[in-house]
């Protein structure tokens, strides 16, 4: 492989410029070398150095898209913050109400769901993730992905119209 100090410097300086934020850029690059390594142990590495920021900028436009899903919800983890985002979400008082009880009754369904579809749903619904990555991320496969969130779905949809 012709991975090296210097193309780990040249990229990490390039995530840093891109996303503005240097430990995301250095968990990047350790990405970049992983999913790169991974090629190469396949041989599908013809220019390395290329390769590498190809990756390297798709790593940096999935990491953008979640930020953005992040601010988008303006909270890092909903679920634990219902009072904020129920406040920011609503007009009236009446309306916040009615968003906090639904948030909570949210809370309350996705706790009852089993540790594995709770986290295909959260997964999926606030990190963006494709079932391709949740089954990687999980060890799980594709078709076991699209049942949990039907699951999680069908079961959050039944507890909120309740």
């Amino acid at each position: 492989m012709i991975w090296n100090d210097s193309l780990a410097d040249d990229l990490r300086f390039f995530l840093t410029k891109r996303l503005k934020c240097q430990e995301a850029a250095a968990d990047l690059t350790h990405e970049t070398y992983l999913r790169l390594q991974q090629r190469d142990e396949n041989g599908q590495v013809d220019n390395a150095r290329a390769l590498a920021f190809h990756i390297a900028v798709n790593l940096a436009v999935d990491y953008q898209r979640k930020i953005a899903v992040r601010k988008r919800y303006m909270v890092d983890n909903p679920i634990d913050d219902i009072s904020d985002l129920a406040e920011i979400t609503s007009t009236s008082p009446e309306q916040t109400l009615i968003a906090r009880q639904r948030l909570e009754i949210l809370k309350s369904a996705l706790d009852e769901l089993p540790l594995d579809c709770r986290t295909v749903f959260l997964l999926h619904g606030i990190e963006g993730l494709k079932y391709a990555e949740i089954a990687d991320r999980l060890g799980i496969s594709l078709s076991m992905v699209g049942k949990h969130l039907a699951r999680a779905m069908v079961h959050c949809a039944q507890r909120i119209d309740a």
